[in-house]
């Protein structure tokens, strides 16, 4: 029988000397992520994911998160082969709410934002009716200093928010987030839904379930209601996956938060969150989830050519302050 490429990978691994091949986890306690790191250089990681598929399917199913490294993925072009294997049918970012530029129709960059700011753990467009299934990280020039990328399990993080906190949610029919595009914080309207036809925006509104008030042809307001909590489409597990946190006001800069506030009404900000019955999200209820998320935390250091495949559902993602170079590229789908 011939051997398939994990058995050549720990094959190599066995007669190796210096061990180049192993499975493991960067936090052994958590169990995440999973990682594959090989040496071996005649496996490429197209093609072992081609042929270990099912094996990856599992994996991510079990762990959350499966991190590659050492198979010398390189470039843009190299990383599209392997999406296609991971992804398949990828989806453009529209709806998000960060500055990126798009490499190719797969692939696009992390988010563009200030080095020197930390980017909380988010489950990538969890305000969506259709949260995309996966993302795929790949690291294209590793930082020197910082720029880390930390993770957490969702239905962990749910774990250690107050269950009082989880009751409200539910009692008060979930959460609200009310977004402004065009007014010169966060997103254009283009760069928010790929057009600025407003009947192609309202068609769209429409069949995503969000309501929409049109300000004027250039700033248009949106109005999303969500759960807290929501079901992994597999396994049927209860996950905290929304953008409660990461969107409050308590958790904006106090700086921003106050000249944001001179300047405008809460429901004009770029982007609020509230309980969906339109009460105010005390700011004590956000700090527990914050520390729900960081008792979760699991953080690690990029190498260049690492990719990382996440399932959007179970595992939160974000990013580390850094000075230096960095370029992790992402598709999702």
């Amino acid at each position: 029988m011939e051997e398939t490429l994990l058995e050549k990978i720990d094959k190599e691994t066995h007669e190796s000397k210096d061990n180049s091949a192993k499975r493991y986890f960067f936090d052994n306690d958590k169990a995440l992520p999973r990682v594959i790191e090989s040496k071996a250089p005649s496996v490429a990681l197209e093609d072992f994911c081609r042929a270990q598929k099912e094996f990856i399917d599992e994996e991510l199913l079990k762990y959350g998160a499966i991190l590659f490294r050492g198979f010398g993925v390189s470039s843009v072009e190299h990383f599209e082969l392997v999406v296609e294997q991971v992804i398949g049918n990828t989806t453009p970012y529209l709806g998000g709410a960060t500055p990126r530029k798009s490499l190719s129709k797969k692939v696009v960059t992390s988010t563009e934002f200030p080095k020197d700011q930390e980017i909380k753990l988010h489950n990538e467009l969890s305000y969506e009716p259709n949260v995309p299934n996966r993302l795929a990280f790949c690291c294209l020039t590793a930082p020197i200093n910082g720029g880390q990328t930390q993770i957490a399990d969702v239905k962990r993080v749910l774990e250690y928010v107050d269950p009082e906190i989880v009751e409200e949610f539910d009692k008060r029919g979930g959460w609200k987030l009310i977004r402004n595009f065009g007014m010169g914080f966060g997103p254009t309207v283009e760069q928010g839904f790929g057009t600025t036809d407003l009947n192609a925006i309202q068609l769209d509104c429409e069949q995503r379930n969000i309501e929409l008030k049109i300000i004027k042809d250039d700033l248009i307001r949106t109005i999303q209601l969500s759960p807290a909590v929501k079901l992994h489409p597999q396994t049927c597990d209860r996950l905290w996956i929304n953008h409660i946190a990461f969107w409050h006001t308590s958790s904006m800069p106090k700086a921003y938060l106050q000249y944001m506030s001179q300047a405008f009404k809460p429901e004009e900000f770029p982007y609020l969150t509230i309980f969906a019955d339109g009460t105010n999200i005390p700011d004590e209820y956000v700090k527990n989830i914050r520390s729900a998320y960081d008792k979760a935390e699991v953080c690690f250091d990029w190498k260049q050519g690492d990719v990382i495949l996440v399932d959007n559902y179970r595992v939160a993602h974000g990013r580390k302050p850094f000075d230096s170079e960095r370029l992790i590229v992402v598709s999702m789908g």
